[in-house]
C-alpha cells in the first residue's frame, strides 16, 4: 500500500483504469482493483453528491428529450426558456463540481508488482493503472 497525493480528477481517471481491468483473471490481481475502487469511491463520495442534479432539472431534462424525440422542437425550445433559472443553476453546479476535480486528494492505495498482472493485460489497460503498478 501506498500514499499517494493526487488530484480527484486522477482519481477518476484511475478509477476508469480499474474498471477497465476488473474483468482480468488473477486472485491478487482483482483484490487490489476491488481494494482500490472501494477506496476511491469513499474519497470521491463527495463529489458524486455534489454533481447530482435537482430532482427538478433533471425532470425538466427529460421532458425536453422528449419533446426532441418526438419532433416537437419548439416546445422543447419553450420549455427551456421557461425554466432558464434551472440549467443556469445547473452550470453552476457543474462548475463547482470542476473545481472540485481539481483539488487535492492524499489516499492509500493498494499496488501491485508489474510480475502480478494478468498475463492478457494490455498496454492501454497498463497505462491506465500505472498509478498503482511496481516495477520489479
Amino acid at each position: 500500500m501506498a500514499t499517494q497525493t493526487v488530484t480527484n480528477r486522477q482519481l477518476v481517471e484511475l478509477m476508469q483504469g480499474l474498471n477497465e481491468c476488473s474483468e482480468l483473471r488473477g486472485v491478487k490481481f482483482a483484490m487490489v482493483v476491488a481494494k482500490n475502487i472501494e477506496n476511491i469511491q469513499k474519497e470521491l463520495k463527495h463529489i458524486e453528491e455534489a454533481s447530482k442534479p435537482t430532482d427538478e432539472f433533471r425532470k425538466v431534462a427529460e421532458e425536453v428529450q422528449k419533446l426532441h424525440k418526438d419532433g416537437n422542437e419548439s416546445a422543447a425550445k419553450k420549455l427551456e426558456g421557461e425554466h432558464k433559472d434551472l440549467e443556469q443553476a445547473r452550470q453552476e453546479q457543474l462548475k463547482e463540481v470542476e473545481k472540485l476535480l481539481e483539488e487535492e486528494a492524499t489516499i492509500q492505495l493498494y499496488t501491485i508488482y508489474s510480475d502480478k498482472l494478468p498475463f492478457d493485460i494490455s498496454a492501454k489497460q497498463i497505462m491506465s493503472i500505472r498509478k498503482i503498478v511496481i516495477d520489479n
